[in-house]
């Protein structure tokens, strides 16, 4: 039976921030699940030549400050400012970068995506002793991607001042959730799953795993750096102390952008991306996938247990208890961009490709604009296969035909683990198209639910966060104590799905056909 709401009225407002590399916005959704107001600004990032994608820490600051500046004043606007309760906090996993003891940047944060991270990766799994003892201490992998290259880059890189000056390593959840409530000292569990230093069976830091580091005093800092791991539902912070400091120290003719109230609404743990594409997708069950089609594309699934140590897939620990198990690919609307040019006209393209059918009139795109290493790709191969189609309808159809083909690989992957799947749920950008969720669906040769919202991150962190708080409240005032509201609980309560995208019978077999080719493609470009 679902457990029901107990404290948390029903006209309460609820936030979800979703901090990306593409931008961050702050939506505002009741208990429906409906967006009631939102705030988006976009996000630069630092581009080296050499592949180095990073972020700084004062746009991160900015775009804290700024989406809770607005939030607050559109809430006050509609007379919904009282009804907030909450806020959750999505960021993209393994990005981490280092603050001084006022939160101010010693480094900026390394990106998920950083393309200069392979070989500290290999050097600090040498030091370790390769994948069996990394298995060991972690229960599960260390990818390339995952903050712990980081440290190790560092060490060759950063000078020692700054390893000196640094009072916090923290992940881009853990510092945006400083910059809303003044608290950098704390960590979820799902942002310390994708660091590649926590332990996903006892969600405890290992120390063991610094030995990627070759100097010890740097290996000791690096410890004495970690922020606390703490339990999804003890709150974080809330937004109002923050703000009624700073207000305190301007001129009087400068106030007025603050919460103006005692207590703001409360920040919980927050949750990596995937972790919270997962809950908007309303995967949180054994056996749920959650896809999510945006610039990165992403398989995701709720499992019970972690998988064996030979499946080719980051293993996470979910906030909530369970583990997620997820196949992330850097090539998804990002490649797309390229292949058709700035500001394109969907609606025109749309109808275009539909008109070509599957299989695109035979063009053929590999999608690789960045290396795809869970491919055993590791440099470009943006390229169409063949010859170059003119027509944008038919490179449209290629292009989508070719990201589902990914995911597909990446389903398959979770079936190697063992996920007997029971949904497939679609969210992201990209799936705002019809004829790609169709696509999809073919090529999975399984329904899809679409979801409502195509926000599906921000939701998400909105959702964890009801969660959250109601358990928060409910061990505050001593009320029904004995039952938890679970994330599950939450997710009956705010995801709304639409009619599901049922696969195309005629197009079914095509796209068998055309999956083995891609199949057989990857495989040949991956042995080079």
């Amino acid at each position: 039976m679902p457990n029901s709401l107990l404290c948390v009225p029903e006209n309460a407002v609820l936030t979800g921030w979703d901090f990306s590399t593409g931008a961050v916005k702050c939506l505002a959704f009741d208990l429906n699940g409906s967006v009631l107001a939102e705030s988006r600004f976009p996000t630069e990032l630092s581009v080296g030549e050499d592949g180095s994608i990073e972020l700084n820490l004062l746009q991160l600051e900015g775009q804290a400050r700024q989406t809770l500046r607005a939030m607050t004043a559109k809430l006050r606007e509609m007379g919904r400012f009282d009804d907030w309760v909450a806020g959750g906090i999505s960021a993209t996993h393994h990005t981490a970068g280092r603050i001084d003891a006022f939160g101010g940047q010693i480094r900026r944060a390394i990106c998920w995506n950083d393309q200069t991270l392979a070989e500290f990766h290999a050097l600090g799994m040498e030091r370790l002793g390769g994948t069996e003892k990394v298995q060991e201490l972690l229960g599960g992998p260390w990818a390339i991607r995952y903050s712990l290259s980081h440290l190790v880059k560092d060490e060759i890189r950063l000078e020692r001042s700054k390893w000196l000056a640094t009072h916090r390593i923290q992940t881009h959840g853990g510092l945006a959730a400083g910059y809303l409530t003044g608290n950098f000292d704390v960590l979820s569990v799902s942002a310390a799953a994708s660091t590649g230093m926590m332990d996903l069976r006892t969600r405890q830091w290992r120390r063991e795993m610094l030995d990627a580091l070759q100097d010890e005093e740097l290996r000791r800092m690096a410890w004495s750096q970690l922020p606390e791991i703490i339990d999804a539902d003890t709150p974080i912070g809330n937004v109002a102390g923050l703000f009624a400091y700073e207000e305190a120290q301007l001129p009087p003719n400068l106030r007025g952008f603050g919460l103006a109230r005692a207590q703001g609404p409360l920040i919980f743990p927050t949750s990596d991306d995937q972790q919270a594409g997962l809950v908007g997708g309303g995967a949180v069950n054994d056996g749920e996938i959650a896809i999510i089609l945006g610039n990165s594309a992403v398989v995701n699934s709720s499992c019970a247990a972690i998988p064996s140590s030979d499946v080719n897939l980051d293993v996470m620990a979910l906030n909530w208890g369970p583990y997620l198990l997820m196949r992330c690919y850097g090539n998804g609307a990002y490649f797309m961009d390229r292949v058709l040019g700035a500001d394109p006209d969907f609606a025109a393209l749309e109808k275009a490709a539909e008109a070509c059918g599957p299989g695109a009139n035979g063009a053929r795109i590999l999608p690789f604009l960045i290396s795809e290493p869970s491919l055993g790709i590791h440099s470009p191969h943006l390229e169409w296969i063949g010859e170059e189609p003119a027509e944008q309808g038919v490179r449209f159809r290629a292009c989508l035909e070719a990201l589902a083909y990914l995911i597909a690989l990446g389903v398959e992957e979770h079936r190697k683990a063992g996920c007997a799947v029971r949904s497939i749920s679609v969210s992201g950008g990209v799936a705002k198209s019809d004829l790609m969720c169709r696509i999809l669906a073919s090529v999975l040769n399984f329904p899809l639910r679409r979801l409502e919202s195509q926000e599906g991150p921000a939701l998400g962190a909105a959702v964890t966060a009801l969660s959250a708080v109601e358990n928060h409240l409910r061990k505050e005032k001593g009320i029904g104590t004995e039952e938890k509201f679970t994330v599950h609980d939450a997710v009956r309560q705010m995801v709304r799905f639409r009619e599901d995208v049922q696969p195309v019978g005629e197009w079914v077999e095509i796209y068998r056909q055309r999956l083995e080719q891609f199949r057989d493609t990857v495989r040949a470009i991956g042995t080079k």
